[in-house]
Order: C-alpha cells, then sequence, then structure tokens
C-alpha cells in the first residue's frame, strides 16, 4: 500500500499525522513508498508537485539543504546532505518502487495532495508557511569564586554557539519555517561570588540585566541553575524574554544526545508560544513530542506547528 515518508528525520513531513509543511516560496520533499500506479492529484495554483530525476539529485539536495542550514560548513550539515542524496538517489531509480517528491509552494493556506491507486488513497494536507526571523544573542556567565578569581561558570563558549544555531534552525527551521539569526555570543562578568548553582532571585537581579538590548531572544549559559522543579535544566522568563539552560540540560527527558540542545529547544518553545500569545505555557501530554510534560525530543507535530506558525 502507497504511503508517505520523510526523507531526513524532523524536515516538516509528519506522515502519522497526515501532514506536512512548505516553505512559502519554496518547497519541501517528500517519499512516496509503493507509488507503481499511484496517480497524483492536488490544487496546482497553490501547489507544484514534482518527480526528482536522477539528474537533478545533486542540485535539488544542495538547495534543500542550503536552504535549511544555509552555506556554513559543519559536519552535522554534511552527515544531512550525504543522508539526503543517498535517499533521492534510491527513488530516483527507474526500477524502483518508490518516489522522491518535491512539493513546491505558489500559493497560501493548507492545500491538500493526494496519491490513489484505483479506489484506495492517501492524502497529505500540505500548510504552506510563511518564514518567521528572530534574533537571538547567548551570554556565557563568569562570576567570583570565594577567594576573588574570576572563573567561568559554564563549560560552554562563544565557539560553541554555530552547532547551537545549526541544530536550532534545523529543529524549528525545517519543521515550522522559523529561523534565528545571531546577534553576539560573548562573556558576562559578575563581580560577586555567586556560588555553584545560580538561583533565580540572582539571575534576575544580577544576570538578565546583561542581555542583548534589542534582540528577540537571549539565552544564558551559568553552569547549574536553581529554577522552579518543574523547571530544573532551564526557565523561560517571559517579560524579559530571555531564558536559562543548565550545562549538563535533562538527560532522563531526552534521548542520549539531545539532552542539552534540548531544553535550549524547549524554552525556545515557550518563547514562540508565547509571542503568538497562546494561552497557557505551551506544555502538553503528547509523548516524544517537544514541550511534552513526559519524554521529549526535538520533534515537533501538527499543533505545535500551529500553535508556533499557523498557515
Amino acid at each position: 500500500m502507497a504511503s508517505f515518508a520523510q526523507f531526513l528525520q524532523d524536515s516538516g513531513v509528519y506522515a502519522a499525522q497526515s501532514f506536512m509543511i512548505v516553505p512559502r516560496g519554496g518547497f519541501n520533499l517528500v517519499c512516496l513508498r509503493d507509488s507503481k500506479d499511484v496517480h497524483l492529484s492536488y490544487d496546482r495554483d497553490r501547489l507544484q508537485v514534482e518527480d526528482v530525476r536522477f539528474e537533478q539529485v545533486e542540485r535539488v539536495a544542495q538547495e534543500y539543504i542550503n536552504s535549511r542550514y544555509g552555506k556554513q560548513e559543519s559536519q552535522e550539515r554534511d552527515d544531512q546532505l550525504l543522508r539526503l542524496r543517498t535517499g533521492l538517489y534510491g527513488t530516483a531509480r527507474l526500477d524502483g518502487s518508490a518516489r522522491g517528491l518535491k512539493v513546491v509552494a505558489k500559493g497560501v493556506g493548507i492545500p491538500e495532495l493526494k496519491a490513489a491507486r484505483g479506489t484506495t488513497a492517501i492524502k497529505l494536507e500540505v500548510a504552506i508557511l510563511q518564514r518567521k526571523d528572530f534574533t537571538i544573542a547567548f551570554r556565557f556567565l563568569k562570576h567570583l569564586d570565594q577567594s576573588g578569581k574570576v572563573i567561568n561558570a559554564t563549560k560552554w563558549t562563544p565557539d560553541d554557539v554555530p552547532w547551537f544555531l545549526t541544530r536550532l534552525n534545523w529543529v524549528f527551521g525545517a519543521q515550522t519555517n522559523i529561523f534565528f539569526t545571531l546577534v553576539d555570543a560573548k562573556w558576562i562578568t559578575v563581580q560577586k561570588a555567586l556560588g555553584p548553582k545560580i538561583s533565580r532571585d540572582v539571575f534576575r537581579k544580577d544576570i538578565v540585566p546583561l542581555k542583548r538590548r534589542g534582540a528577540d531572544l537571549t539565552c544564558f549559559l551559568v553552569g547549574d541553575y536553581d529554577a522552579m522543579d518543574t523547571e530544573a535544566a532551564g526557565e523561560y522568563l517571559p517579560d524579559e524574554q530571555v531564558f536559562v539552560v543548565v550545562d549538563q540540560g535533562n538527560p532522563p527527558v531526552f534521548d542520549l544526545g539531545e539532552a542539552f540542545i534540548g531544553v535550549m529547544a524547549h524554552e525556545i518553545g515557550h518563547f514562540l508560544h508565547h509571542k503568538r500569545n497562546m494561552p497557557g505555557s505551551g506544555h502538553h501530554n503528547r509523548s516524544g513530542i517537544l514541550l511534552s510534560s513526559g519524554m521529549e525530543s526535538l520533534s515537533l507535530d501538527k499543533q505545535l506547528v500551529t500553535n508556533f506558525n499557523a498557515w
């Protein structure tokens, strides 16, 4: 039976929910499995759908990755490009049973893409999303120890910021067409002995005033932080448009390897929720999805896309 699938993880194709996103004025890619004798139908005024042929793979893959990562070199970017090229070449084989579809947005709204064989049909709702851009700054805390010596409170440094942005712009850019641009990233020094764990009161009084004025959002790396029990690994302060993330992230909640960047994405999710004036904190009970009150991942779903960047 024919089915839709994503080429890359967390790339804006939510096959289980019969839903995908396409950037307004851009395109997304989706795999159609078991595609023999399948006929496609869609609103041609709002969508253009074409097969990615063998000779087009290199160009399409490069354009796709560039639009979501930019042209800055990184190992993650190279790995994703290799995965995408491999997948597209696999679907471009003349004897293959799958097709790689390039879905281009020509209009607005949420038209349908339908694939039918005989009387059996499957469909995707295609949400055409306008791009949103926000600026972000990063601040890395130094303070005094008990002897009066200046020490680094966090293991992270401004040199890590390109990796932060690469991951965040895939999480939000690929899945909901929201991107973050760096304003600056630098160390800040509080001329006090703050201890090994930063309290919320100290954070508000002594650290938050050092945020980047004019940035949409400032992220503070402070080592360890004593927030509410339910926000132990980070916290977003909507009145200040700042957030804090502990160095270790939250390993019990996120999969291995995502513990730190997952908390950063979680707090940015609160920022996006607040920017849309949505009620509540944004937490939900859909396990395995960002902002879940249980286990989380870097994956979004249709409801979060709607909350962050509705069509």
